[in-house]
């Protein structure tokens, strides 16, 4: 009867975190399509649109949008003012909207300043129904391990948004990325896995991948030469051309740092599971059984990789064949850096699996046994 009761209990507590979290969520939702407020930026209401087709000559495929739309903040809240917009078939550098888009508005001093213009769209409901499906989905999915990856998740934004104020400050980009990858490393795997002995294993069989795929990076960097930076689409923004090689190295170790972590913490577990059910297993044993998750896992990465870096280019690639790029340009100044981060993330995967299996080994292995 207890027992019973006690299982009831938990299943209606259950049931009231599930409906306080749903009244949360319905609520964070409604308060970012109403907190204009907030912002400094006027922001205004797309109330009605009519489209034309844009004489603009060479333009053949523009489009103008005639909008009047509703301030909902400042001195001006209420007014309805007219807006132009301007947006091509292929939306290369620009946006079509759509009535109830809220967006960001310049308003003149003066009627002889022109009149007012859209800066940019206000996505942050968009966000927010993102980061509550996700938060959903993994609260709902996991328990305890959930938690904790979400608070590392957090951990490492914040650190993440560090780093960025010592690079403002002018600290050295390499240093800062040093610092970065180590703190990533050693703050996720713990968060991950707790303070094991195998989540030592994974921090030390990731930094020493690391540490070998970038000696391994500027060997090849330095054989085969740089690739063409001023195609990255921020080298608009430096001023100092030593940063681009730096930056771009940058972003392809902490790009593969996650895959690198998640093989270390793979192979190390499963090292750690065969000696625990079988303290005795000869070594052989041990190494074949290592060997045949280890290669299931490098496959299924490499493809994550691959997915992930060339997928993402996939709508640059489509834009510029849309508006007359040729193939072998893009093929020439776009897909290197692409080839660049998909391969040393791919070398990284494979190195870490026998150095994190040596070290696993090593370290979890009682004595006894060949």
């Amino acid at each position: 009867m207890g027992v019973k009761f006690a299982k009831e209990l938990y299943k209606n507590g259950k049931i009231a975190v599930i409906i306080v979290t749903m009244i949360i969520f319905i609520g964070v939702l409604l308060f970012s399509k109403n907190d204009a407020f907030l912002y400094h930026d006027t922001i205004a209401k797309i109330t009605s649109i009519h489209t034309e087709k844009y004489d603009g000559g060479a333009l053949a495929k523009t489009y103008q949008q005639n909008i009047k739309a509703v301030i909902l903040n400042g001195d001006k809240n209420g007014q309805t003012i007219k807006l132009i917009n301007l947006y091509s078939q292929s939306y290369t550098v620009d946006e079509k909207f759509v009535v109830g888009n809220q967006v960001f508005v310049s308003l003149p001093e003066n009627k002889q300043a022109g009149r007012a213009k859209i800066t940019g769209l206000k996505r942050d409901t968009y966000l927010a129904l993102a980061i509550m499906i996700f938060l959903a989905v993994v609260l709902a999915t996991t328990s305890k391990k959930g938690v904790y990856a979400l608070f590392s998740l957090v951990l490492n934004i914040v650190l993440l948004f560090a780093s960025l104020f010592f690079f403002e400050k002018n600290t050295h980009i390499l240093l800062v990325s040093v610092c970065l990858m180590l703190l990533f490393c050693i703050l996720s795997l713990l968060c991950a896995t707790g303070f094991k002995k195998i989540t030592m294993v994974a921090i030390i069989a990731t930094l020493a991948t690391v540490t070998i795929v970038s000696l391994l990076y500027f060997v090849l960097l330095n054989i085969f030469g740089d690739p063409e930076y001023f195609m990255m689409e921020y080298t608009e923004y430096l001023s100092n051309t030593n940063y681009f090689n730096l930056l771009f190295f940058t972003e392809v170790l902490i790009g593969g740092l996650g895959a690198i972590m998640d093989v270390a913490i793979s192979v190390a577990t499963t090292v750690d599971e065969l000696v625990t059910v079988n303290p005795d297993i000869p070594m052989d044993d041990l190494y074949d059984g290592t060997k045949n998750v280890s290669y299931d896992i490098m496959g299924t990465m490499i493809n994550v990789l691959f997915l992930s870096y060339f997928c993402g280019t996939i709508p640059l690639i489509l834009i510029k064949l849309i508006n007359n790029y040729g193939f072998t340009e893009i093929f020439k100044f776009h897909i290197p850096f692409e080839l660049i981060r998909f391969l040393t993330g791919s070398i990284g995967i494979v190195l870490a699996i026998p150095i994190s299996g040596t070290i696993a080994i090593s370290l979890l292995k009682k004595k006894g046994g060949k």
